[in-house]
């Protein structure tokens, strides 16, 4: 039950003859860049022409589909997907190659919980369940554990060329917590490869509900790193604002969004018991922002919008920030990753199995 997202930051009046009609406001922390509700693309709103690539299911039986996640191309095109007791690997045309996922707590072996990145021709892992974080090649077979000279950090977000990102939060201790929505201090650094040295290079306050005994997120928190490892792209609210991190400075450089109409939130059937016990408050409206996908010198951004025949609706900014173009993905798919000209969508069938299906983007 975790929902986060941004505020809206700026004035609401327009330039009139600026290509998105944006309008630009220069502060101390960078600029603030607040877009219409329409793009500046006459086609916006179109459901993007996609042309079917390959499509993966798990009809074979080595594998299975659940609940697959988390998928990230390498630049050698390899595919790798998490799903439940499984860290699968898939060639660029989606064959499948193994599961590379052991569990248990020793070298090469992992938790139910991790998190990774590929970078060259490594993956970096964070085990959760053993606090470990380690290195292995394409195969899966461990290469090295890398030490951190400080062990709290909560969410590895990225591997740059001198060291790895990493997101720290502390909760306030159980007697602290009111029982009212709290601003919880997150911290982005990067950390040496040999764990040497650290450097904060942003702070951010998503607001979190904390009770004595039960908690839950309110507002979206995404950090991704942009493609060129020099910029972090961050969320950490309800509304439609995303802040850009300028790595090596540690500012923020850029803040925009655009006007977005709420969609109202339709309560899961657990909700109210969990706000009658817990003092929890009523979600009125989604997140508007679902997630971010850098792309180039681009942002995809998902909205909260779905529309039933027509699909998720994204939102593409270029790296001034100006809102360039919007289009629906169609009915039935859910983005998983994009790249220059494709998609990778998982979709269900009507037997509830899963497929991954890598679409070319038809210009």
């Amino acid at each position: 039950m975790m929902n986060k997202t941004a505020r809206v930051a700026g004035s609401r009046a327009w330039s009139g003859f600026l290509p998105a009609l944006l309008a630009v406001t220069v502060l101390a922390f960078g600029q603030i860049v607040e877009n219409p509700a329409k793009p500046a693309a006459k086609n916006a709103g179109r459901i993007l022409q996609l042309a079917e690539v390959w499509k993966i299911t798990d009809d074979g039986g080595e594998f299975f589909f659940k609940y697959p996640n988390n998928l990230q191309i390498a630049d050698d095109g390899s595919i790798f997907v998490v799903d439940a007791d499984e860290f699968l690997k898939f060639s660029p045309e989606g064959k499948f190659l193994r599961n590379i996922f052991k569990k248990g707590q020793g070298p090469g072996e992992l938790g139910y919980y991790f998190l990774y990145f590929v970078y060259g021709l490594e993956i970096y892992i964070q085990d959760f369940n053993s606090h470990r974080f380690w290195r292995a090649d394409f195969d899966g077979v461990f290469q090295d554990q890398i030490s951190l000279a400080n062990k709290d950090y909560n969410d590895f977000v990225g591997v740059v060329p001198d060291g790895f990102l990493f997101m720290r939060q502390i909760l306030p201790p159980p007697s602290e917590r009111t029982g009212k929505l709290m601003e919880i201090i997150h911290t982005v650094a990067i950390i040496a490869r040999d764990g040497s040295w650290r450097r904060d290079v942003a702070t951010f306050k998503p607001k979190t509900f904390l009770g004595y005994q039960a908690g839950m997120d309110w507002d979206n928190s995404i950090t991704k790193l942009g493609a060129d490892s020099k910029l972090l792209f961050a969320l950490h609210s309800r509304d439609y604002l995303v802040e850009v991190v300028d790595l090596a400075s540690g500012t923020i450089i850029k803040r925009y969004g655009r006007a977005y109409p709420k969609v109202p939130h339709v309560e899961k059937e657990y909700e109210p018991d969990f706000r009658k016990r817990t003092g929890a408050p009523k979600i009125e409206f989604e997140a508007d922002i679902k997630n971010l996908y850098p792309v180039g010198e681009r942002l995809w951004v998902e909205t909260s919008t779905d529309d039933k025949t027509k699909g998720r609706l994204i939102d593409v900014f270029d790296k001034d920030g100006r809102f360039l173009d919007s289009f629906y993905l169609g009915a039935g798919r859910t983005l998983m990753a994009v790249r220059e000209d494709a998609v990778f969508c998982q979709q269900k069938n009507e037997d509830e199995t899963i497929t991954i299906v890598k679409y070319r983007i038809d210009k």
